[in-house]
């Protein structure tokens, strides 16, 4: 059993390192980025939603309020007349006015929660900015830590020779010039014979 466990163990571990090793680190970063950029946007949306039914319930509770209004002037005008419609007219008065609290209460939890959506996709995207930026610099740390890297190793024979190849192409070079600098004079050539 024990043995079993410590194969399963190394099996794991040795697992995780390939996996490590194999894993795009950019690739994760920039598909969690475009999953965070998803949600933000889908968030944003609803906030249209939830502002838009926010001032729905803004213009329902005007007209409730005009309309609880109307019916104590109705009812007072016709109060001493009509007592009957006088009655009806404070009942569906009581009925608006319980409408206009119950109204209150929803857009009050609306409105908390219009500011903290507003608040959590500020938030969102403060994080995404700050996993573009972190995502590039770990980026350009790993190019001149690979370039780096490429420059200091021995193991390459060309980087290794690379000394030697300069120098070899500059002697070419120097002689080339000095071929090209000296053009032959055949009358001095023709006269000295």
């Amino acid at each position: 059993m024990r043995m079993l466990k410590r194969w399963v163990s190394c099996v794991s571990a040795n697992f995780d390192w390939v996996l490590t090793q194999v894993e795009n680190h950019e690739a994760l970063v920039d598909s969690a980025i475009r999953e965070m950029q998803a949600a933000g946007g889908k968030a944003r949306v609803q906030l249209a939603r939830v502002k838009r039914d926010g001032e729905g319930m803004r213009q329902r509770q005007a007209q409730l309020k005009e309309q609880e209004q109307s019916w104590t002037e109705r009812a007072v005008r016709v109060g001493s007349a009509e007592p009957d419609k006088a009655l009806e007219c404070l009942r569906r008065k009581r009925a608006v006015v319980l409408e206009i609290a119950s109204l209150q209460k929803q857009s009050e939890e609306h409105a908390r929660l219009e500011v903290q959506l507003t608040a959590d996709l500020k938030h969102l995207s403060t994080r995404i900015e700050e996993l573009k930026r972190k995502k590039n610099t770990m980026t350009a740390r790993q190019y001149r830590a690979e370039a780096m890297r490429v420059g200091q190793t021995e193991d390459i024979a060309l980087i290794s020779e690379i000394g030697d190849i300069f120098e070899r192409w500059e002697n070419r070079v120097a002689e080339a010039e000095t071929i090209n600098l000296e053009p032959e004079d055949n009358l001095d050539a023709e006269l000295r014979s």
